[in-house]
């Protein structure tokens, strides 16, 4: 296996992992409206430089994450998927 299959594959599984943990169900990478989007994230996500921040961020107790990390790149696209009614917890906690 070449180690760029490998990075994708982790940096696919870190991106999964920060989108559950922040309530966004990573299941609709597979709509046909947000494929491009989540694709560009994970190209976005590769190139970060952020790579500790983004382990100890993960690393965290899950009750104590409220919002993306600001260091991570993605921050204002996972906010807008935290927002989307259909994916994300924060459109379902705003009466």
């Amino acid at each position: 296996m070449s180690s760029s299959n490998r990075s994708g594959r982790t940096t696919a599984a870190k991106f999964d992992k920060m989108m559950e943990r922040l309530g966004i169900d990573p299941g609709y990478i597979l709509a046909p409206r947000l494929g491009l989007a989540f694709s560009c994230a994970l190209r976005t996500c590769r190139s970060c430089t952020a790579c500790e921040e983004c382990a100890e961020w993960l690393a965290r107790d899950p009750e104590a994450v409220f919002s993306p990390p600001k260091f991570c790149p993605n921050a204002d696209l996972l906010w807008e998927f935290l927002c989307d009614r259909a994916i994300g917890r924060r459109a379902h906690l705003v009466p």
